[in-house]
């Protein structure tokens, strides 16, 4: 939540019987989702295209398993969506986050698509048998993985679209002008990794920029890519897209498992961003974190930034999208650290966001990433309410499905202006200096 005082104590504590009605409900609309929704994790099976090697792993940083390209996974049975359809509770909502894979091996985007290429970072584990990167967790030191995925995107689609082919279409399932499709995943060391994003930023015209996206609950390793991709269609903001991917579980019964995960990987995604800062030449480093990511991202950061003031600069924004954390912990220990770091930060949050409002009921404690009154600004931050726009039944990638949130990001992140001078935004109250901003 983004205001003050806790609500907790004007409800009663939430008995089990209670609970036990929600899960009924929600594993009701994940059965009738499963009719319209367009989510399986397993349906994105890399295609066998890469050639690119996996080798070394960096110091405290990764290494890649084995090496080779990800292999074709088996089919999926299409009638055994249940929970998986509702994966993305807190996760990607707006289009589900299943996704079918290109079957063509040319690098070439056939006519109505366009290949985009992302860059990741994961801490998951990689599992040569079922050809993805899994939820578990790679606790073989150092534990992380790197490489790039080629995502087919359709070229007409309006900005926040991330179609995925559902289930039932078996016929069009890999129409590249339809769905958001996975191409191939190249696996690649450390050295290998840092090179390709350096040769990238290096040839990009105008500045050496690079944006960094870390998923939420509920997301898997191709949730995470698909969205990368998405948004580097939709912000346009000329930086080179990466992602870093956590293992979340994938399912809505993994709340308690990606919990732990997340708090697991901010010793690995410090180093990461470090790792990032130091040797991938990028001189403008962009954060965009989501849901459960903000926990390990907002650590990470002020630790790493702490330890090592001199990478302050490469920070230019942080954007904190429908977080789910503790708003307590968020107000009297996250927020005074980034205060003193001067770190330009936004904060999206929303009073419709269902995810949220059902982390809150099965945490029993606010979040900081609901919108509700009495609303208190938060030193240091911008906090932005999103609750006027448009957004889909859950309300919680309204980050990266609306127009007017991808809008003002893009904005934010291309000039670096404050919410009092970016268009679209008005300030509460706006008879003084605003608390907060808001869309009309």
């Amino acid at each position: 939540m983004a205001h003050g005082m806790s609500y907790q104590k004007h409800r009663g504590s939430l008995g089990w019987s209670h609970r036990l009605c929600l899960l009924c409900l929600l594993c009701l609309l994940a059965g009738l989702t499963g009719c319209v929704h367009q989510r399986d994790p397993r349906d994105a099976a890399p295609d066998p295209t890469s050639t690119e090697p996996a080798s070394e792993a960096p110091p405290a940083a990764a290494e890649v398993p084995t090496s080779g390209n990800v292999p074709q996974r088996p089919p999926r049975i299409p009638w055994s969506n249940g929970l998986e359809t509702l994966g993305g509770f807190l996760g990607n909502f707006s289009t589900g986050s299943g996704g079918g894979k290109l079957m063509s091996g040319t690098d070439t985007a056939p006519d109505g698509a366009l290949h985009v290429t992302v860059y990741y970072a994961t801490d998951r584990k990689y599992q040569p048998g079922s050809n993805s990167y899994g939820w578990q967790p790679n606790r073989a030191a150092p534990y992380l993985s790197y490489g790039s995925v080629k995502v087919s995107i359709p070229a007409k689609r309006a900005p926040g679209e991330l179609p995925l082919p559902p289930w039932y279409d078996v016929i069009s399932s890999q129409n590249a002008q339809k769905y958001v499709l996975i191409k191939g995943v190249a696996r690649l060391s450390r050295m290998d990794f840092l090179a390709a994003i350096k040769t990238k930023i290096q040839t990009e015209p105008n500045r050496r920029a690079a944006f960094i996206y870390i998923h939420g609950y509920s997301n898997s390793f191709d949730d995470a890519a698909r969205r990368t991709a998405q948004m580097a269609v939709d912000l346009d903001i000329g930086a080179i897209p990466v992602f870093y991917s956590w293992p979340s579980k994938g399912t809505f019964a993994g709340y308690e498992f990606d919990q732990n995960s997340a708090e697991w990987t901010q010793a690995h995604l410090q180093a990461f961003l470090a790792d990032f800062a130091d040797h991938s030449s990028a001189t403008d480093i962009y954060i965009i974190a989501h849901s459960m990511g903000n926990r390990p991202m907002t650590v990470a950061l002020a630790n790493l930034l702490e330890k090592r003031p001199q990478l302050r600069p490469l920070f230019k924004q942080v954007v904190l999208a429908a977080p789910d954390i503790n708003a307590d912990v968020f107000r009297d220990q996250i927020a005074p650290r980034f205060f003193s770091l001067n770190l330009p930060t936004t904060l999206y949050a929303s009073a419709n966001d269902k995810a949220i409002r059902a982390s809150y009921t099965f945490s029993e404690w606010d979040r900081i990433g609901d919108m509700r009154s009495p609303v208190i600004g938060i030193p240091g931050m911008e906090l932005v309410d999103a609750s006027s726009v448009i957004m889909n039944f859950m309300g919680h990638d309204y980050f990266a499905s609306n127009r007017a949130l991808l809008t003002d990001i893009a904005t934010l992140i291309k000039t670096g202006q404050r919410a009092k001078n970016r268009g679209g935004l008005k300030g509460i109250p706006s008879s003084q200096a605003p608390q907060y901003w808001a869309f009309p």
